[in-house]
């Protein structure tokens, strides 16, 4: 895709924008496994605490926490691993991608709309079902097990949702 003011192919020039940004795909995957490495690390250093920066995470997390005992330990200890092993796969596609000839990324603003859109929807949808089942239980052993579960019943949301991430994609290069 050519950007603003660079010959369009046909002979004239483009004045519009093609893209929202444009950076390299290694940079871009390399920052997002320091991110993540970040939060993975701050999460161990952390521990069972519950201090947050903001304080009505502090709050629900302190909520939580008493709701779900254990379960709400394990919760945390594997998110901090999946961050880990994230971040390693995010550092792994830099290395991989770090010397191929057509390595620019850019995104274009619907698009990028689109896929905030159907991200959001899939925050939400699991937020409420995770409301669901913990606000009604009434002691630990009602939540026996709930790590296991919302981690299953997440990948499933995550498959679906790389599925409509990739229908959507090939939909939008086709047209």
């Amino acid at each position: 895709m050519s950007g603003v003011g660079q010959k369009d192919g046909r002979g004239g020039t483009n004045l519009c924008p093609s893209s929202v940004f444009t950076i390299k795909v290694a940079h871009f995957f390399f920052v997002l496994g320091g991110l993540i490495l970040f939060q993975s690390i701050f999460g161990f250093i952390k521990g069972d605490s519950t201090k947050s920066f903001i304080p009505i995470f502090e709050k629900v997390a302190i909520y939580e926490k008493q709701k779900m005992g254990v379960e709400w330990c394990k919760e945390q200890k594997t998110g901090n691993v999946c961050r880990l092993v994230l971040s390693g796969f995010m550092f792994l596609q830099s290395y991989i991608y770090r010397d191929l000839p057509y390595q620019i990324f850019e995104i274009d603003l619907i698009f990028l709309l689109v896929m905030v859109f159907f991200l959001l929807v899939l925050i939400n949808v699991s937020l409420i079902i995770r409301f669901k089942r913990i606000d009604p239980s009434t002691s630990e052993l009602d939540l026996k097990g709930y790590t296991k579960e919302s981690n299953l019943i997440g990948g499933v949301f995550g498959i679906v949702f790389a599925l409509i991430v990739f229908i959507i994609s090939i939909i939008y290069i086709i047209s």
